[in-house]
């Protein structure tokens, strides 16, 4: 099989390895993909690659698409599923990264890390007016509670929380029950949480799901952490919400319009930004990229 690795420099070498052990064919330059369009039997695609209907198109003889990675709003999934093209992703792969990313987002926002560390650059210790508060006793809202909702969940378990609440409708009071999640209804985890963290993927029903009014639901002084997709987040009605002081701060590991940074963001207050790393480590890099992998060739034995 000829596959095209659109971003070979952002999959991790094993899993291009074990393809061509198995025999396949991989071609990483677009020259190269041009040349054999009409030959390309898969596509293997990080994050930036827009697998359109049109883009498909060129692509004539395209069976699978695989994503190394766990969200597919790069991806048009009714026009692959019009062409009968095989989407395979990497569900769950970055799971645990994406866990620890919060957890520790969440210490280092709740203790003003960035102000202190702002501060002390300018010749000013120990700065009062940034004086941290402490996770103990407070509530952790989630909105999306699959793999990484849980496994923050259970991570935190031992933190003396309040207590954890979460809404998805995709899972059971008894699910979330068992990994220590209180079920509850959108608004009410919104209005109840004081760390407020975001985990579900970008589709019409997510996009701006925390908008201007569900940013003035949050408890005052409150917490927003968006690991999942920018999109999610209304960005200048957080900045507004950050301005006025309503939430104490946020931390955006994902925006709106990859990799452009708007200057409203740049120039927020109590702002952290991280240039989507929260499931970037070099084990998750890993599976993300051989999980994919791993699925194509079972379907091909």
């Amino acid at each position: 099989m000829i596959i095209y690795v659109t971003e070979a420099q952002e999959i991790d070498q094993e899993a291009l390895d074990l393809l061509r052990q198995s025999g396949h064919t991989l071609l990483v330059s677009p020259d190269e993909a041009a040349a054999q369009a009409g030959r390309v039997e898969a596509l293997f695609v990080r994050t930036y690659t827009q697998v359109t209907a049109e883009y498909l198109a060129g692509f004539p003889a395209v069976k699978y698409v695989l994503r190394a990675g766990v969200g597919l709003d790069n991806i048009d999934r009714a026009e692959c599923e019009r062409r009968n093209i095989k989407v395979i992703n990497s569900p769950g792969a970055n799971a645990n990264a994406v866990a620890e990313y919060v957890v520790g987002a969440t210490i280092v926002a709740l203790r003003q890390f960035a102000a202190q560390e702002a501060a002390l650059r300018q010749g000013t210790w120990r700065s009062r007016e940034h004086m941290g508060a402490e996770r103990k006793g407070k509530t952790l809202g989630l909105v999306g509670c699959g793999n990484v909702g849980k496994a923050i969940a259970r991570k935190l378990s031992s933190w003396e929380l309040k207590e954890v609440i979460g809404y998805d409708p995709f899972l059971t009071e008894e699910q979330l029950g068992a990994a220590g999640i209180r079920k509850c209804e959108l608004d009410e985890v919104i209005a109840g949480a004081d760390v407020l963290s975001l985990h579900v993927p970008l589709m019409p029903e997510t996009k701006h799901l925390i908008n201007a009014e569900k940013l003035s639901m949050m408890k005052t002084g409150a917490l927003l952490i968006n690991a999942a997709r920018g999109g999610v987040v209304d960005e200048p009605a957080l900045v507004q919400a950050l301005a006025s002081g309503h939430i104490s701060g946020a931390v955006l590991d994902v925006l709106e319009h990859e990799p452009t940074v708007a200057d409203e963001l740049a120039q927020a207050p109590n702002l952290i930004l991280t240039p989507h790393i929260a499931g970037y480590t070099h084990e998750a890099d890993k599976e993300v990229s051989l999980a994919p992998v791993r699925e194509l060739l079972r379907l091909l034995a």
